[in-house]
């Protein structure tokens, strides 16, 4: 007597099938857009903003910081006369014309890491 064949296939097929449709009605039902309320926080002051020293070197060697400008002949002694005792860990901003001289930047640059500031950012166009 000949033994009966068990073919799984179709039921394979039929579990696969059901688990696609599971999965995309999971995702669907777990992204669908969801309205909240929520409380009102507590008021309280806006956090501090670090201040910020902004100096700009132009194209005919002028160096203007925070609007002043600085003659570049004695700009160390000058800088660190007016931002020596200024919070070391405010944030300077160098904007320099891209045809300045190398050694125009290079001593401004030194003049603002030899009085102390760490965070020195270059900006760019």
């Amino acid at each position: 007597m000949k033994k009966p064949d068990l073919n799984i296939t179709p039921f394979v097929d039929i579990m696969l099938v059901l688990l696609a449709i599971l999965m995309v009605s999971v995702t669907i039902s777990t992204y669908q857009e969801k309205t909240v309320d929520l409380p009102k926080g507590s008021e309280t002051n806006p956090a501090i903003k670090k201040a910020t020293i902004n100096i700009i070197i132009k194209k005919d060697g002028t160096v203007i910081v925070n609007k002043e400008k600085i003659p570049i002949s004695n700009f160390l002694e000058d800088f660190n006369l007016k931002y020596g005792n200024f919070n070391k860990n405010a944030l300077v901003y160098i904007a320099a014309d891209k045809d300045i001289k190398y050694g125009l930047f290079m001593r401004v640059y030194a003049a603002v890491v030899k009085t102390g500031f760490r965070e020195i950012g270059l900006l760019t166009r």
